[in-house]
């Protein structure tokens, strides 16, 4: 292989030069799919039932909420002048169809030409404003574009409907843009195309920042573990390389990345720094020895390299029971971390050696005076403490025992929005959480049995107690339903006494007011054409997700209760309630997927050893960091969500990958007719330098990923880093301990 290599390696290298040019050029279009979609389970009953559902009703997927804050009032007529010049500004916006406003918003009345539309408010009439917000206060109407207290107003904004990602890019970039040009006004922009667009943004942002500190730490790190400033050059350009055939690869198979990218540097150190740490160090313990660079070579990927296939085997297959996910955006996680290991050792098992074979001088990768000082005091430090067996494994039972009991404590009760802060969408989202109701959205929707219509006398009194019980509900608010067209109506027709009447129960009625109504309404969000199908719309506080869920089945249940055994099946429904939904099954199924991963790495080691003990070995190794990461989250009260759910696969991908070393270092060395204790201290000498070397820099990688202003990306940053600092210990503690005390036989 070497020679063949060899032989060729100025066509690989071309190739390679002419593949990194072409990605370089796609690179920069790569795009970032943030679509809500992704994160939903297609074959789910409760997301089918949804997609039923938006064909029904008009679509309010390309509505846009703009909120605009008042210190004192909102009536106030300089106030309503600037929010009226603002409306118009928006209206220039190309793609924005319509703004709807209190300013444009008319109450109907009855008149001698039929029902005709007041509006709430004329600027023009500055006199009346006492009497408008008084109205505007009581009336069901307005309650969709002013908060209660009267401070805060709401612009409705009505965008095409499906547009393309560069021009709803676009589109948002001029609303952001207008807010910057009316900085007197506050501000705050919501809804969930605004929610997809400012995330991506967050989302490109912090690649490149981790993406540039990552590099800063490597080339740090790398100085400090090598002697030669030039040996941190083949692992800067293998990961550089690495980043631009990958993206460049994304963009020509038509492929977006997905929401979790941000994790694809750390990823990329993972595979590739510790792959090369090994072999470099390796190549350099046989440079020593006097021989050539191409013999030296030779001898080290004979005995490292067929260890970094089974990593790289390993970690590939921990991403890919990601795939497992319902969650789209777990998938792609899980399928494009795969595709960057292994392209990552392919590209190092065929430049790494013949990077090496150029080298003119030998002591390239020779560890620095710094590193190996700590190195050298790190292995006194164990040797002392191997002198305590006994003592090192009460310890480590105790810890474990603590642990399992802190994972009794880990809650999923986490809220549904986790935006970084000091950042507008953050904002935003505390503005409406405070302001709007809440920032959730509810959705109830009654359907009929036998298509008979929801409006007829005998079921619309169900649906009239269904209205007034969600509407008096606390945790409820701006509650809207068809039953909200009646009250219009009915004011229009009696304004002075429509509060004290009843709503109609009589068909005649009820088709008079809808008749009306029709001439009305362009678009109807609640109720389908036929009137079998109606929808009941709030807004509630983002509590958590046990207490949702609670309010939910209260809610259905005493909904249930009204209908009794009446033709109407009542269904929860809505965008937030399918992202509960895909969280918990998600968190299901990344466990189960962990599961399938630890099962696959222990039959491969198992055959890879050909000796089950060291198999077995190996995976309760490296159970004991989650185990202890998952006690740690359990005592500090961390939620368990989806994404923070990745640390166990991400952590055990990890933490595997260096136990493989050093028990094959150890394998090695017993093939060799070395002893059982004379093995497993040679492999704790070589192979503990370059796990040190590895973690140094995979727990600095994590650890950057702390500066992230995402809640899960901190915590995850935090919680991996943790894992490698606990696999470290029980690679190089726990792990010479257990094979001398207990495995000694069997090996």
């Amino acid at each position: 292989m070497i020679e063949k290599l060899l032989k060729y390696r100025y066509i690989y290298i071309v190739i390679l030069i002419l593949l990194v040019v072409f990605a370089a050029i796609k690179a920069p279009n790569i795009e970032v799919d943030t679509d809500i979609s992704q994160f939903f389970h297609e074959d789910d009953a409760d997301y089918t039932f949804y997609q039923d559902m938006k064909s029904e009703f008009s679509s309010q997927d390309n509505l846009i909420l703009l909120g605009v804050k008042h210190q004192d009032s909102v009536f106030n007529l300089e106030f309503l002048n600037k929010i009226e010049a603002l409306t118009d500004s928006l209206k220039q916006i190309p793609n924005i169809k319509k703004v709807n406003s209190l300013l444009t918003l008319s109450y109907p009345i009855k008149s001698m030409f039929g029902i005709i539309g007041v509006p709430y408010l004329k600027i023009e009439d500055s006199g009346k404003l006492a009497y408008n917000k008084k109205k505007i206060l009581g009336d069901e109407l307005p309650k969709s574009f002013i908060n209660r207290q009267g401070d805060a107003l709401f612009l409705w904004i009505e965008t095409e409907p499906n547009l393309e990602t560069k021009p709803l890019d676009k589109l948002i970039g001029d609303v952001n843009a207008l807010r910057t040009d009316y900085g007197e006004l506050t501000t705050f922009l919501w809804g969930r195309e605004v929610i997809d667009v400012s995330f991506k943004n967050i989302l490109i942002k912090e690649i490149l920042t981790f993406s540039f500190w990552i590099s800063i730490f490597l080339c740090l790190s790398l100085i400090f573990i090598f002697k030669k400033p030039a040996a941190i050059l083949f692992p800067i350009v293998l990961v550089v390389v690495v980043i631009i055939l990958f993206l460049g690869g994304m963009v020509t198979l038509g492929r977006p990345i997905s929401t979790m990218s941000n994790l694809f540097p750390t990823i990329i150190l993972i595979v590739a720094v510790s792959d090369v740490i090994h072999l470099c160090i390796k190549y350099d313990i046989e440079a020593k020895k006097g021989l050539s660079s191409k013999q030296a070579t030779k001898n080290a990927l004979s005995e490292i390299g067929f260890t970094t296939l089974i990593t790289s085997f390993t970690t590939a297959v921990g991403f890919l029971v990601l795939y497992m996910s319902p969650m789209q955006a777990m998938r792609n996680f899980g399928v494009e971390s795969a595709i960057l290991v292994i392209l990552t050792f392919v590209l190092t098992l065929i430049f790494l050696p013949i990077f090496f074979s150029g080298l003119k001088k030998r002591n390239l990768f020779t560890i620095s005076k710094p590193f190996t000082a700590l190195s050298t005091k790190l292995f006194k430090k164990l040797d002392l403490i191997y002198k305590y067996q006994n003592t090192v494994l009460v310890g480590f039972a105790v810890v474990l025992a603590l642990s399992c009991y802190g994972m009794t404590l880990i809650s999923t009760n986490g809220s549904h929005y986790s935006f970084p802060e000091k950042t507008d969408l953050y904002s935003s989202y505390k503005f409406f959480e405070n302001n709007f109701g809440g920032s959730r959205t509810f959705e109830l929707v009654l359907s009929s049995k036998n298509e008979k219509k929801l409006n007829e006398p005998e079921l619309l009194e169900t649906v009239y107690a269904i209205d007034n019980y969600l509407a008096e509900h606390p945790n409820l608010n701006d509650v809207k339903s068809p039953v909200n067209y009646y009250q219009i109506m009915s004011q229009a027709y009696y304004p002075n006494t429509y509060k004290e009447r009843p709503l109609p129960l009589d068909i005649k009625t009820i088709k008079k007011y809808e008749k009306e109504l029709a001439s009305l309404l362009k678009k109807d969000y609640l109720a389908n054409k036929n009137r079998t199908i109606f929808k009941f719309n709030a807004q509630m506080k983002d509590f958590g997700k046990h207490d949702i869920d609670a309010i939910h089945t209260d809610i259905l249940a005493h909904v249930n209760s009204l209908i009794a055994n009446k033709p109407i099946e009542a269904r929860l429904s809505g965008i937030d309630m399918l992202i509960d939904i895909s969280q918990e099954k998600s968190i299901e199924n990344t466990f189960f997927g962990l599961l399938i991963a630890i099962i696959i790495v222990s039959i491969t080691l198992g055959i890879v050893y050909k000796n089950m003990a060291l198999g077995i070995l190996a995976v309760f190794l490296n159970l004991i960091p989650l185990i202890i990461t998952a006690g740690i989250m359990g005592f500090f009260k961390v939620d368990l969500r989806a994404e923070i759910a990745l640390i166990f696969t991400v952590g055990f991908v990890i933490a595997v990958d260096d136990t493989i070393h050093l028990l094959s270092k150890f394998q090695w060395e017993r093939k060799k007719g070395g002893s059982v204790d004379y093995a497993i201290k040679t492999a704790v000498l070589e192979c503990g330098k370059a796990i040190l070397a590895t973690s140094i820099i995979l727990v600095g990688g994590f650890f950057i990923l702390m500066s992230s202003g995402s809640l899960e990306i901190f915590i995850l940053g935090l919680l991996v880093g943790l894992i490698v600092i606990i696999t470290l210990f029980v690679d190089l503690v726990l792990a010479p301990i257990v094979i001398l005390k207990w495995f000694k036989k069997f090996l």
